[in-house]
This record gives structure tokens, sequence and C-alpha cells, in this order.
């Protein structure tokens, strides 16, 4: 069951600036960076086709996190700053897909390219909506 958000996606035109205010202002740490390759924001976002996107995330523990995509220059008229997606976990993958399906007609499986995580996306309100039916933190685990 799904009983709290695990992380907001962000995305930021100035991303340098947003991190050092989390870090500096609100107290957070950096958990991971990473780059998401292009047909990955294509897929979940919407993006048109691009050579992917710096990530990092911030805060400690397995929920409250923030991910600061910051936006290539050249998507930013298409990708306005503000939030990208929202992300949960859940230890019923199958369950909350089914779930969703009777609120969303575009719930989709998405193949992160990471072993044992599983992912489905879909759009509520206008907001991507991400799920995780598996997460490993480590030094080779996407978010």
């Amino acid at each position: 069951m799904t009983d709290h958000l695990h992380h907001v996606v962000m995305r930021s035109h100035s991303a340098a600036s947003f991190i050092a205010f989390l870090t500096d202002v609100v107290g957070m740490s950096i958990q991971h960076e990473m780059r998401v390759p292009g047909p990955v924001l294509e897929a979940t976002l919407g993006w048109p086709p691009s050579d992917g996107a710096d990530v990092t995330i911030l805060g400690t523990g397995e929920a409250g996190l923030i991910e600061v995509l910051d936006v290539p220059e050249h998507l930013r008229g298409i990708a306005p700053e503000g939030l990208a997606a929202l992300s949960f976990l859940t230890d019923d993958f199958a369950g909350s897909q089914e779930a969703a399906k009777s609120h969303a007609n575009d719930v989709t499986v998405f193949d992160a390219g990471v072993p044992g995580v599983d992912l489905f996306f879909c759009t509520m309100g206008g907001v991507p909506i991400e799920f995780m039916g598996a997460y490993g933190v480590g030094s080779d685990s996407a978010v």
C-alpha cells in the first residue's frame, strides 16, 4: 500500500541556485547526483528528444526527498520551472497499478533500466505521478 510521498521532482532553470537554497537555508544534504538520459525524460515527462538532464536528489531517509531536475537551456521554453512529478513508494505494485487504472487512463509501466526497480506512471490533475514498487539506495541506483 502507498501511504506517503517518496519524493517531489522539481524542474529548475537555475538548479545550482535552487540546490544552494535547499542546502544552505533548508539544511538538506545532497544524497545523489546523476544524469537522466533523454529517452527517460521523453517517456516520463513528455519532453522532446534531447541528450538528457542532470538530477540532484536532496534529503535524507526514505521519504520527503526533493529531486531537482536541471532543465537544459534549449528546453526551458517547453519545460517551465516548478513541479514536474510526484513519486510514491508502494509495497503493492500490482495493486497500486490496478487501482490507478480506475482513475487514470494513461497508466504505463516503465523500464528504468535498473534491476529490481519497478515503476509505473500515470497523470492525475495534469501532474505526472510515479509509483515505485522497489527501491534501493546505492551508487548504482536511480530514482
